[in-house]
């Protein structure tokens, strides 16, 4: 069952922070060193200092970003500039954001709200992964959670609600006044409210229990929160028993088996995800002609070709086609830095079928894992495309040696004419029922499989483990 409590957020006292738009930041891992500098100037509590401070060149274990988070966490609960809510809550936090050119700007409001979560191993409960993590930013995350013992950012969760009951809770309370409602520089508006009352609570808690939980984004955080949870238990005498002894809280209900977590219902009009494309760098003997030649094994290929006069309508029928025949077939697009762009489409027979739905997919081909992980656009291309054309190896892919992620096809393009990468790689997005339908097998994507847009703005509400 999905297990989840309200708690007294820790949040920006409006009597000292007069805008929130100057504390709040993007989450840490989309924060560039430029970003990082612009959130430093913004304001001297801006969140940044907390998830991302900046390194000195006189850090050591004593002195480092993770003990300078953890002072200034400290001297501002003394000073009153981040304080405690006064009752536990769940807090509604909604989102107004409009989608890109090629969806016509269309207005969309995704609502969901936070919680704590009860931390579970994956396999063993009802919350699952879909992508595989990394070691590195684990071991970030888990130097900041071991010194400031608190969660600044909520993880990023799925659930599923045709009936929309906790939606509709919703209602009454996004009509009262805020606790925030800003507009990022992105222009998203976010608007957060405070729900104590109990009998509402008890709703949603009651809602939520046979719910299971797909983590959607903070992967590396929920690992994080997990790892540690084991770090303090090991160091933690074993109570007597699960009940409670004398007044005291049973292991189980303690803070540290707990994680702030976001919940949005995947029926709700307002989810939407990105395509996250490749750009790939760093080859050696890199020869544009062979690797058309060597995809044509796998795809069909076709070229549309432009010249700057009509670039711009070339580039947006790549895209518009891939959109509309990825209903129905594996289809990608690739740019080498010539006049050309180039649509890939999965061939049918020997390589399997192209057409969604009906994919002859094996082992041999596509790599190892089940039908719902084999036939995901996103798996097709990194086991035919990165690993089989462009002979990028599975370490080489995991320590991102030759593989930039974004979400930005235009600067990608720019990149590769820049001659900073050697081509890219774009790709349709990955759909929600394919998400659920892998998570389910315990499997997990291929990294960067999916985007959740807009992501969630850190700052607005935290958790302290205590």
């Amino acid at each position: 069952m999905a297990y989840i409590l309200p708690f007294k957020g820790i949040i920006y006292n409006s009597e000292k922070i007069k805008d929130i738009r100057d504390v709040v930041a993007p989450p840490y891992d989309v924060i560039s060193p430029e970003e990082q500098d612009r959130l430093y100037k913004r304001h001297k509590n801006n969140v940044v200092r907390l998830i991302l401070g900046k390194d000195s060149e006189n850090d050591e274990p004593a002195n480092n970003r993770y003990m300078r988070a953890r002072d200034y966490l400290e001297s501002w609960q003394r000073d009153s500039i981040l304080i405690k809510d006064n009752f536990p809550s769940i807090y509604i936090y909604a989102q107004e954001y409009h989608m890109g050119e090629a969806e016509g700007f269309e207005k969309k409001k995704r609502v969901g709200f936070i919680a704590l979560s009860k931390l579970e191993d994956f396999g063993e409960g009802d919350i699952h992964p879909h992508e595989n993590t990394l070691s590195k930013p684990k071991e970030d995350r888990l130097m900041l959670i071991q010194a400031c013992n608190t969660n600044f950012s909520p993880i990023f969760g799925l659930f599923t609600d045709k009936t929309k009951r906790i939606d509709s809770v919703f209602n009454d309370y996004m009509r009262q006044p805020p606790l925030y409602d800003l507009i990022d520089g992105a222009g998203v508006r976010h608007t957060l409210w405070a729900i104590s009352e109990k009998r509402v609570i008890e709703i949603i808690i009651k809602e939520m229990a046979d719910k299971q939980i797909f983590i959607a984004d903070g992967h590396h955080r929920y690992e994080t929160a997990i790892n540690y949870r084991n770090e303090i238990r090991k160091k933690s005498p074993t109570p007597p028993s699960p009940s409670l002894q004398g007044g005291r809280v049973r292991d189980e209900d303690k803070p540290y088996n707990f994680v702030m977590m976001y919940f949005t219902n995947t029926v709700s009009e307002g989810l939407s995800i990105l395509p996250i494309h490749r750009l790939v760098s760093n080859l050696s003997n890199f020869d544009k002609k062979k690797i058309v030649e060597k995809a044509g094994e796998f795809f069909n290929i076709e070229k549309l070709s432009f010249n700057e006069s009509d670039e711009k309508a070339i580039r947006k029928r790549l895209f518009s086609d891939m959109k509309e025949r990825g209903e129905k077939e594996h289809i990608f697009g690739m740019y080498l830095g010539d006049d050309d762009y180039i649509l890939l489409t999965l061939k049918e027979g020997g390589q399997g079928s192209g057409v969604r739905g009906q994919e002859e997919v094996t082992s041999k081909q596509y790599g190892v894992g089940s039908k719902q992980l084999k036939k995901l656009d996103v798996t097709i291309l990194h086991t035919l495309l990165i690993e089989k054309v462009l002979g990028i190896s599975e370490k080489n892919l995991a320590e991102q040696k030759n593989i930039t992620y974004t979400i930005n096809t235009r600067e990608a393009i720019k990149g590769v004419k820049d001659s900073k990468y050697h081509m890219a790689l774009f790709l349709n997005p990955t759909r929600i029922e394919d998400v659920q339908a892998v998570a389910t097998t315990g499997e997990k994507m291929p990294q960067k499989s999916t985007f959740f847009y807009p992501k969630l703005i850190t700052g607005l509400v935290m958790n302290k483990l205590e």
